[in-house]
């Protein structure tokens, strides 16, 4: 089973119901500290744990609501169809695949691996703290702490022995020592089995296969120290140690903790955890996760890409992975080493984290950015939201790639509005002038974000907003449609008897049916004269009787004026008809004298 989505409400740092959808995949989270990853890594540790016992929810709502309300809840959507909820009234995840997937404790933060610092110090290698402290603190396994957390069976050593005798709970010290023998022998037993037999339990061999992936010239092996009871009921300084070699030498002589760095020191701190995840995985059959929150930050740059390929390898090919990082660097390399993982943006909202993801719209991630005070962003994405809605709003000729210097290349955003406009100039219908004018405006000021000298300025973000309006603005216009009804390149016959005037033209442009919002109209047809014939004279003046014909340069001049509007012929042609003393002619008498195909124009324009 994997994970569908999550959805997290007014939990920690959320203020406000929010699903996460990773629809089954691997999860690599980006977020500054503060912006709401490590509060996923919370939601969905305490969800599993919450499976065994009381989650307290009404402590974990988020501290700056005061609205009285209980609903502070995380639901996980699984691949088959199940959700599964925890609330602060009731909660459905005592399920076996839930608490199987819990036995796993399968969560580790940077927090878990500080313990490196305590023992890089010493002279002997002690990762009694790591382990019990940090990595394996929320271990639990029935075969090997009888159900109980490592941590609890430590706990319970140290608390007891803190009980003085002589008084109290304990008269005698022997009384003591009985009761603390028998909770250093669970302890004692639990630590044997994982880590100084050779039982199925122990975690060398997976964790040496975990480690040659980081480091192949190291190696450790766990020496054996149980927790000893004096006569008093002490126990004894409580101790796991390391035997390490490198590339075949044993550093035990060679001051350990000098050799090695941080960098290895995290490794084997990483691979003790993921060894035990991997050797105990077989008890979860149905749910595995692993949850890494921000564990890069102990590990340099080569050995974060190999931790990178570990997660790909085969140990973990039956995981669902979530990894949180803040480093914006390694999360653009995680995109590139994995392309089949789900990448998720997280930023510091007014309201709460601001989630970015792959699925979102451009519009949708500028108002995440915008409300994160990341303003160029926004206005990046704003841009891209501006780009889009302008191709999708223009013909797919006016979209087209435009030529840069030999080259094609997709148009910038000047060049589509200018398109915008050509289109409105094309299809003879006013521009709407202040959204151009807006369009522009926020070209410049805004979605140049270098042209501010404070981009974080309350009045960058008074354009961010007025961008957004602009952009409505913009999806809201209904272009005006065109339907071709005349392409251009054909011939028309015009034939005026009561002037015994004829003539051949052309169409010099297609002429288009155009629908605005129910109005219909149509471009204005112009056209090129091929010849023209008045009283049996080719090329005749349109006035004088009998006509006389323009000389082969005049009818050049009058050629190269073309192409002609249809108001403009008939400013000609009434001169003859005025000479002769006949009514005036107008646009549709001309139109309707003009035929091509057995067709006039007033017919062809309907």
């Amino acid at each position: 089973m994997k994970i569908q989505n999550i959805t997290i409400n007014k939990y920690k740092a959320f203020q406000r119901s929010e699903t996460i959808a990773v629809g089954g995949k691997n999860v690599f989270i980006y977020g500054e500290n503060g912006s709401g990853k490590s509060s996923v890594y919370y939601a969905l540790k305490d969800f599993f744990q919450s499976s065994v016992e009381t989650i307290k929810m009404a402590d974990l709502r988020n501290l700056f609501l005061n609205d009285g309300n209980t609903d502070c809840s995380v639901e996980v959507g699984f691949d088959n169809g199940n959700s599964y909820f925890l609330n602060e009234s009731s909660k459905n995840t005592a399920i076996t695949s839930i608490t199987d997937a819990n036995r796993l404790k399968s969560f580790l933060t940077y927090k878990h691996l500080l313990g490196v610092h305590n023992f890089k110090l010493d002279n002997e290698l002690n990762i009694f703290d790591l382990v019990v402290e940090g990595v394996l603190r929320h271990f639990r396994s029935q075969t090997v702490t009888g159900g109980i957390e490592l941590i609890e069976l430590w706990n319970d050593v140290v608390n007891e022995s803190k009980i003085p005798y002589g008084q109290g709970k304990y008269y005698h010290a022997r009384q003591k020592r009985i009761a603390m023998e028998e909770r250093a022998i669970r302890f004692n037993n639990a630590l044997d089995r994982l880590f100084f037999t050779g039982g199925s339990d122990y975690l060398g061999p997976a964790v040496n296969n975990i480690l040659a992936k980081l480091f192949p010239d190291l190696e450790i092996n766990f020496l054996r120290h149980r927790i000893n009871v004096d006569n008093k009921g002490k126990i004894s300084k409580p101790k796991i140690a390391l035997q390490i070699t490198s590339g075949g030498i044993s550093l035990d002589s060679h001051r350990p903790h000098f050799s090695l760095n941080e960098a290895k020191l995290s490794a084997i701190a990483i691979g003790i955890f993921l060894g035990t995840i991997v050797s105990q995985s077989r008890f979860s059959k149905d749910i595995k996760i692993l949850f890494l929150d921000d564990i890069l930050i102990g590990l340099d740059n080569e050995n974060r890409l190999k931790l990178i390929q570990l997660l790909k390898g085969p140990e973990f090919r039956d995981f669902q992975i979530f990894v949180t990082t803040y480093d914006r660097h390694w999360y653009e390399v995680a995109k590139v080493q994995l392309s089949d993982w789900k990448f998720l943006e997280f930023y510091k909202g007014v309201n709460g984290p601001e989630i970015n993801d792959d699925v979102k719209t451009d519009i949708q991630k500028a108002e995440i950015y915008k409300n994160s005070y990341d303003y160029p962003a926004a206005a990046n994405s704003l841009r891209k939201e501006l780009e889009k809605t302008l191709k999708d709003k223009l013909p797919e000729t006016y979209s087209v790639s435009e030529d840069v210097k030999g080259l094609l290349k997709p148009p910038s955003l000047e060049t589509l509005i200018n398109r915008l406009k050509l289109y409105y100039k094309e299809v003879d219908v006013d521009i709407p002038e202040k959204l151009i004018d807006g369009l522009k405006v926020y070209k410049t000021i805004l979605l140049n974000p270098m042209s501010h000298d404070d981009i974080q300025s309350p009045i960058y973000k008074n354009d961010i907003d007025e961008a957004f309006k602009v952009i409505d603005d913009l999806k809201k216009i209904k272009l005006p449609s065109k339907l071709l009804v005349i392409e251009k390149n054909q011939i028309f016959n015009i034939n005026l008897p009561a002037i015994s005037y004829v003539a051949e033209v052309i169409l010099a442009n297609n002429v288009y049916k155009i629908d605005n919002d129910g109005t219909i109209t149509f471009t204005i047809p112009e056209f090129i004269f091929l010849n023209w014939e008045r009283l049996g004279v080719n090329y005749a003046k349109m006035t004088g009787n009998p006509p006389a014909a323009y000389t082969k340069s005049k009818r050049l001049d009058i050629l190269k004026r073309s192409p002609y509007k249809l108001d403009k012929i008939i400013v000609s042609i009434n001169r003859t008809y005025d000479e002769q003393g006949q009514p005036l002619i107008t646009v549709s008498d001309l139109k309707n004298a003009m035929s091509c195909e057995g067709k006039n124009l007033t017919q062809l324009m309907i």
